[in-house]
This record gives C-alpha cells, sequence and structure tokens, in this order.
C-alpha cells in the first residue's frame, strides 16, 4: 500500500532502496501503474538522465531498477512515441516540449521533496536534477 510520495516526511528506512511507484498515463493511455513498483528514486534518476538524451533528439531506452519492465522513447523534431512493456506493449505518440516539460517538472519536484526527507540523498539528488534543470530551460 503507497502514500503519496509528497506526504510522507520520513524517515526514509533505507535510502538506497525506496520502494515506490509511478502512475503515468498520456492523452488516456496508461502507460505505468502502481502495479509497476520498484526503487522510485532509482527509476527517477534513470529516467531524469533520459529526459536529457530525449531532448537532444536521441532515443532513449532503459528498463525499471528491479522489474523486467522496458522504457523506450523514441524522438523526433516535435514528438516522441513512448514505449512501455510490461506484460504486453503499450505505446503513446506525444508532443515533445510538452511531455518533457510535464515530466521533469514533476521529477524535480520528487527530487527537491527527497532531499528534504533525506538530505543523504543530496548528491544524487543533485545530479539529477542537473539534467531536469537543462530540460526544464530549454523547454519553456
Amino acid at each position: 500500500n503507497y502514500i503519496d510520495f509528497f506526504d510522507f516526511t520520513g524517515p526514509v528506512k533505507d535510502i538506497d532502496y525506496i520502494d515506490g511507484a509511478v502512475e503515468l498515463s498520456v492523452n488516456g493511455v496508461c502507460l505505468i501503474d502502481k502495479s509497476m513498483y520498484d526503487y522510485i528514486d532509482q527509476l527517477w534518476s534513470y529516467l531524469a538522465e533520459g529526459l536529457s538524451i530525449i531532448n537532444k533528439g536521441e532515443t532513449f531506452e532503459t528498463y525499471f531498477p528491479d522489474q523486467p519492465i522496458a522504457v523506450k522513447i523514441i524522438a523526433d523534431k516535435n514528438n516522441i512515441l513512448i514505449s512501455v512493456h510490461c506484460h504486453s506493449e503499450v505505446k503513446v505518440y506525444v508532443n515533445k516540449n510538452i511531455f518533457l516539460l510535464k515530466i521533469a517538472e514533476h521529477a524535480r519536484a520528487f527530487f527537491e521533496h527527497l532531499k528534504t526527507i533525506d538530505p543523504s540523498s543530496d548528491k544524487a539528488s543533485d545530479l539529477s536534477l542537473i539534467f531536469l534543470n537543462e530540460v526544464l530551460k530549454e523547454n519553456k
């Protein structure tokens, strides 16, 4: 049973293994739901770096940290194709700038909150925030 991360005030039991789930729906298509839980801080770190890669017009591929769930995002000039493969593949096509802006804003809020509830996460959070702030700067 998960709670909203932004309602959580700590303490974090094990900073190396923070269980959680991301929910991501784009244009009415559910790509990631609570059943696809994992180490949430690591997943957000992967996605933060991926947003930077997509922002440069390159393809990004990753797996969840401890689950066989694949995420692939293919960028072109103005749009991206997002594919998530868990039990089956789900895809959606979306405006690149809007997606980058919205996800980067949420990821930045995640890392900023993580730093307040567990200052030992500063180093890893700061690296992700560098990627995210670059994406946000270029997509506003």
